[in-house]
């Protein structure tokens, strides 16, 4: 009888209001800002991946720094691409839903993780083809 009074209490506590939602065109979500930060997203990933694997084949004694990209880099090139695909396709997903939001906060930042992502693919490419020479 406690845990379903404290469940019950738990409930009641965290239960909020509904209200109506304004219903969002998928075409104000996805505009040409939103197709511009994807492509640009999916061209560093692939531009990082692409120098790793050339890394790989001048540098016999580099490897893959990062651990968790590292057993995709081990599997090898389709395996890595396909890895890196899915993962900007989930951070895509996440920037859109962020997009839509009701929340204003969401719908103005929904830019900074792919932004973020982008910058940390740039650097990787760089680096990259620094160890390449």
């Amino acid at each position: 009888m406690r845990k379903l009074c404290g469940a019950l209490m738990l409930l009641l506590v965290t239960a909020t209001v509904a209200h109506a939602q304004e219903f969002r065109a998928p075409e104000q979500v996805t505009d040409k800002k939103f197709w511009l930060v994807a492509g640009a997203l999916t061209t560093t990933m692939l531009l990082d991946t692409k120098s790793t694997f050339e890394v790989g084949k001048r540098c016999p004694d580099c490897y893959e720094a990062n651990p968790v990209v590292a057993p995709f880099v081990r599997q090898g090139a389709t395996t890595t691409y396909a890895a890196g695909l899915a993962f900007d396709a989930g951070v895509m997903t996440v920037a859109y839903k962020m997009k839509g939001s009701e929340n204003r906060w969401a719908r103005r930042t929904w830019w900074a993780v792919p932004a973020a992502l982008m910058v940390g693919h740039s650097i990787a490419y760089r680096h990259n083809n620094n160890l390449a020479r």
